[in-house]
């Protein structure tokens, strides 16, 4: 499931990292990409099946604690998602459900339904965003900047990097198996929903299966700041070219 859902403290990094990328490293760079978008399916197939239905089960950790949940995620391009979810908390299960378009978001909590705030939207704009560039679809477009950061090991296989970079949006790296092509891990900087910081958020991607003429992972790992966030697999994953608009209505 990619879902996730990515500020440079020194200044003379960020310098560095936002300096145009060399032509010989964007190419080395696009040439990842290509070789990743031909292992999950092919570009044809992944342009054409955008919109995605993904049902899961797993557990929360990120209030200590680990907490069981379950339920299901529609995604649309880079500004449309909804998430159902039932978690079990004290004896109970609770229903959330969050709802995020281009211009507007809500959060409801059992019956208590709450718009997002323009702050909280933009983060949930800015996530949403993540998990698209993660879908690898959109990154043949020309407002992608793509750069190699190198070679690390990812569940004892070497995995190539490659950041990438879009215009008001936060970088988000990606690593593939430096083998098959497949995408092994996302990484990011988002904002904690309790802590209101930025934390580095890093996704965990695995055990791929046949989608509909796709590669699609059926689990993932979640850490934030090198601590685990949460953690499960995916029971169902549903392609298609476009979800109804009811999808995306204030829940």
């Amino acid at each position: 499931m990619r879902h996730v859902q990515h500020a440079f403290l020194a200044f003379g990094f960020a310098l560095a990292v936002t300096a145009p990328a060399r032509a010989d490293d964007a190419a080395d760079a696009r040439a990842l990409v290509e070789k990743a978008v031909k292992a999950h399916g092919g570009q044809d197939k992944l342009e054409k099946l955008p919109a995605i239905v993904t049902k899961f089960k797993g557990t929360f950790h990120g209030m200590g604690e680990g907490i069981p949940m379950s339920g299901e995620i529609s995604v649309q391009g880079a500004d449309r998602q909804r998430v159902e979810i039932e978690v079990e908390a004290g004896g109970q299960k609770i229903p959330i459900t969050i709802v995020v378009t281009s211009d507007k978001g809500w959060t409801k909590i059992a019956k208590d339904t709450k718009e997002m705030d323009k702050d909280e939207l933009k983060e949930a704009l800015e996530q949403a965003h993540g998990a698209w560039v993660a879908t690898l679809a959109p990154l043949k477009d020309k407002q992608f900047k793509l750069s190699t950061i190198g070679e690390m090991e990812i569940e004892k296989r070497p995995a190539l990097g490659v950041k990438v970079s879009c215009k008001g949006h936060r970088d988000v790296d990606l690593y593939f198996d430096k083998e098959s092509g497949m995408l092994v891990k996302t990484e990011g900087r988002v904002k904690d929903e309790g802590s209101g910081q930025e934390v580095t958020e890093e996704s965990f991607h695995s055990d791929y299966k046949d989608v509909q003429g796709t590669k699609q992972p059926m689990k993932f790992t979640v850490k934030r700041n090198g601590k685990l966030f949460m953690e499960g697999e995916s029971s169902e994953i549903l392609l298609s070219e476009k979800l109804d608009a009811s999808t995306f209505a204030k829940p």
